[in-house]
């Protein structure tokens, strides 16, 4: 054994002033800001013979007075490790070299506290040269970097290693925070390492010949402190990012694909999220605290995608294994996010395992009987890496076994595939760019014979409906200096949406979407943090459509008209257009006192096609009553432009004004334990402005005469994962109510997806021998319907009309489904194979989604969702 000893990550801790100006007050004046020193020079210490030949190792706290010219003058123990470490530790570090802290530009003198650890290691042989080549064996230099703070894996690094003759060599850290430097000539390297959300750490270590030098580097997070005048520590203050939201909902990588009944698909498990309603079957919508699907929007690294499911949201449009982890804001949201009345799902991708796991080929290939995708990661170069992601559906070649031969033939199987492609480059260890190329694609069609419905045999024909996107992105993320970041993102692409019923209705819709960002956020001091950004949003776009005018959809109730009138009330029509929507938004993230910190935002939207501006303020407020125990409380405006159909001239009304909604929340959490929280959040929503059908369903079609009011109480508890840890799971409880008035002076309704209840409990257990099982149980309350109460003959055209009730009076039965997923993995040398049985629906619950009439809607029969479906699949990993 050979005793190493090297220098764990200085933490700096400084408390800088911030005033806050209140009223009438005087303004203080601004705080100075500190630039923290760094180490220079380091120097080795002696291992203590006694403690090497005990095989002790040890770790000594020190407090260091680094003078304004980089001088060590005073050494204190702060915590002692005895057998001999103290004073090796203190004669070492008397000896270092700073590049000295500033304030206000200026070289001043500061206290830091230093932790010194002593740590023994085993010399590793590397293979030696061939005896007859004279020059001396090559070494090898490999380590890891591990967060001092958690003891977990630094990812996100850059290790960059300078021989004496200024020869440098670069080594990009994998996914366990590993980094290895093969082949280096013996001598002494300077060690630089960069990573995100810490302070660069410089190093010297020494390789000697034949041998490897095994090093572990603990970094902490940016945190400074300044002496007062009696030269005494004053409180830390670490800044991190701001959660720019009251209520966010994160779930990470080592949960995405675990989760019983989401078949391993990432978003499916958004689902299960407190405030997150159940869409019906086929609908893939997400409904978020009561708005409408329309009123959420998610976002891909920060630009808003059209589609987030496939057919019958069986699936999400993207692979889950390229996911870093995914963040729901279900109301209050950041000043970044606009345009939306509902909530936000914001999707993180992570970079190419290429790029830290040895830098090598990463594959993966999964078959189920739903679809089949395929996977691969590589490194391009020393500093790049690419990912290539393909699904396919495989449920069109067993879809037409399912569908009942008496009812409908299958002209077009639902087929769904979808792609991702990505290149990420680190030209800098402070800059990434990221080119991502992505798309999805649906096509589904039925045939119905002479008629596509038993009531009315004037509707003849297919049912076809296809969606498709296709889009480029590119990003550049910079750090501009040790406090300024600046990140760029553009996207171009083109979504389509086809849609037709029979002879009655065919619908074409196409967008040229251009989407822009801009965001740079600066930390100006440990208190305060401000963010300022500039969107924008383009979108050529053509819509083709013969039919009868849509009204308002939600709340319309049963359709009373013959298909006979509708045909006669058809229009054939073609709209283009340019809608073009700019955005700028600041925020401020401010924290005068340790246990306050309050988040305030500003939003300016602009809708040219409707020529509206509409401004939003923001504020959340997040108090800490002790380590783990927060109360938070928030309230905001939020502005979102009409749909495209609604706006258009010729079928719409292009003088509508922004729809219009504000959110209060108030709430408390708890972290009893490490990764084991409980959280308890009650909100409330008011709308006005809504976009509701033209009385009488005349010119101008549409106007702003809606309002509305939604208002619930949300309980969830998580265990996360841990290292350990064998159990993770959720529970989500929402009690809610959400309401519209279409008009003055009309009664209060129920929303189409005013779910009272959703409960949700899901949980996985590793098992041994790499076994492991997960459920999921979900309650939920039917949505609202509008009975039908009768009907009257249409003796011209041969069919009935129904006869509605009250709009939304009564409700369907209590959706209910048990999930159960089970996998085994087998561990190879260089592979892994993986069998799962996801089986949803496992008690095989009817869950009506709503009645299927006979002619004259005298008798029904319920109209069950989806049955027992066992989805068993293969997948290997390299």
């Amino acid at each position: 054994m050979l005793p190493a000893v090297r220098p764990l990550r200085f933490a700096f801790f400084a408390l800088m002033s911030l005033s806050v100006t209140a009223g009438a007050q005087e303004a203080a004046p601004p705080a100075p800001v500190v630039v923290p020193p760094r180490l220079l020079e380091f120097i080795e210490a002696t291992y203590p013979p006694a403690a090497e030949e005990a095989g002790l190792e040890g770790r000594v706290l020190l407090a260091l007075t680094i003078e304004a010219d980089g001088a060590v003058t005073d050494v204190q123990v702060v915590r002692t490790a005895g057998h001999g470490f103290d004073e090796a530790a203190v004669e070492a570090v008397r000896r270092f070299r700073f590049q000295p802290a500033t304030r206000d530009g200026e070289p001043a003198a500061v206290r830091i506290q230093y932790e010194y650890v002593f740590e023994r290691r085993a010399p590793t042989p590397v293979e030696p040269e061939e005896p007859e080549d004279p020059r001396p064996a090559a070494g090898r230099l490999e380590g890891r970097l591990l967060g001092r703070e958690d003891g977990q894996p630094i990812r996100e690094a850059e290790v960059v290693v300078t021989s004496a003759d200024g020869a440098r060599r670069r080594a990009t850290v994998r996914q366990d925070g590993r980094f290895v430097f093969d082949d280096l000539p013996p001598g002494t390297y300077d060690v630089a390492i960069y990573a995100d959300d810490y302070d660069e750490l410089s190093a010297s270590e020494t390789v000697a010949s034949g041998e490897a030098t095994d090093v572990t580097y603990r970094l902490s997070l940016y945190e400074v402190d300044v002496p007062d005048r009696s030269g005494a520590f004053g409180a830390a203050a670490v800044v991190d990012p701001p959660p720019r939201e009251v209520v966010r909902r994160t779930i990470r990588r080592e949960e995405l694909t675990q989760i019983a009944g989401t078949r391993g698909d990432a978003l499916r498990a958004v689902e299960l999220l407190p405030g997150v309603g159940r869409p019906p079957f086929g609908a893939g919508q997400l409904i978020v605290r009561g708005a409408a699907p329309n009123d959420s929007q998610t976002f891909f690294e920060g630009i808003p995608v059209p589609l987030l499911y496939h057919f019958g949201g069986l699936t999400s449009v993207v692979n889950s294994r390229l996911l870093e982890q995914i963040d729901f804001v279900p109301g209050n949201f950041s000043a970044r996010y606009g345009r939306k009345t509902g909530g936000i799902l914001e999707v993180s991708f992570r970079d190419p395992m290429a790029m830290y796991d040895d830098r090598r080929f990463h594959g993966v290939a999964e078959l189920s009987a739903i679809d089949a995708s395929l996977l691969a990661e590589f490194p391009l170069g020393d500093n790049a890496a690419m990912a290539l992601g393909v699904r396919r559906s495989t449920i069109d070649l067993v879809f037409q076994y399912i569908l009942p031969d008496d009812l409908f033939s299958l002209t077009a199987a639902p087929v769904y595939y979808d792609y991702q492609a990505f290149v990420v480059w680190k030209p800098h260890p402070r800059h990434k760019l990221r080119i991502l190329s992505y798309g999805a694609s649906d096509r589904f069609g039925l045939f119905a014979g002479d008629s596509l419905s038993d009531n009315d045999a004037n509707i003849r024909g297919n049912i076809d409906l296809t969606t498709r996107f296709h889009f480029v992105d590119l990003a550049w993320d910079a750090q501009l200096d040790a406090r300024t970041e600046l990140d760029v993102d553009f996207q171009v692409g083109t979504s389509l949406l086809q849609f037709a019923l029979g002879d009655l209705v065919r619908f074409d819709a196409r967008f040229n979407q251009t989407f822009g960002r801009a965001e740079l956020r600066h930390r100006a001091n440990d208190r305060v943090r401000l963010i300022a950004g500039l969107d924008m949003f383009i979108t050529p776009l053509r819509l083709d459509f013969f039919g009868p005018l849509a009204g308002q959809g939600e709340g319309s109730g049963p359709q009373n008209r013959s298909t006979a009138e509708l045909r006669d009330q058809s229009s054939d029509f073609s709209i283009t257009g340019v809608a073009y929507r700019p955005a700028a938004y600041v925020e401020s993230d401010l924290r005068p006192w340790p246990w306050l910190q309050v988040l305030m935002g500003l939003r300016l939207d602009y809708a040219k096609e409707i020529r509206q501006w509409a401004f939003d303020p923001r504020l959340a407020t997040i108090f800490t009553v002790s380590e783990g125990y927060r109360i938070k409380a928030a309230a905001g405006m939020f502005s979102q432009p009409p749909e495209f159909n609604q706006s258009a001239a010729t079928i719409g009304n292009p003088n509508l004004a922004m729809i219009r909604s504000s959110h209060f929340g108030l709430g408390a959490d708890a972290e009893f334990l490490p990764g084991v929280r409980v959280g308890l959040d009650g909100f409330y929503k008011q709308l006005w402005d809504r976009v509701v059908s033209a009385e009488g369903g005349r010119a101008p079609f549409f106007d702003n005469a809606g309002i509305g009011r939604i208002y619930g109480l949300e309980v969830s508890g998580r265990v996360e994962p841990r290292p350990g840890r064998n159990f993770t799971g959720f529970l989500s409880y929402t009690l809610m109510r959400s309401e519209r008035q279409d008009r003055p002076g009309e009664p209060w309704r129920l929303f189409d997806f005013d779910q009272t209840h959703i409960f949700t409990l899901a949980g996985n257990y590793k098992l041994p021998r790499n076994w492991s099982v997960g459920a999921t149980l979900r309650f939920v309350s039917g949505n609202p319907t509008t009975p039908i109460v009768g009907s009257i003959a249409d003796p011209a055209n041969g069919t009935y009309l129904p006869y509605a009730g009250v709009i939304n009076s009564v409700r369907n039965p209590l959706f209910n489904r048990f999930d159960l997923r089970i996998e085994k993995m087998w561990i190879f040398s260089s592979w892994r194979l993986a069998f799962f049985l996801d089986i949803q629906n496992l008690w095989n619950a009817s869950n009506p989604e709503g009645l299927v009439f006979n002619y004259n809607y005298s008798q029904s029969v319920p109209l069950n969702g989806l049955p027992i479906i066992p989805a068993i699949g293969v997948r290997g990993e390299l």
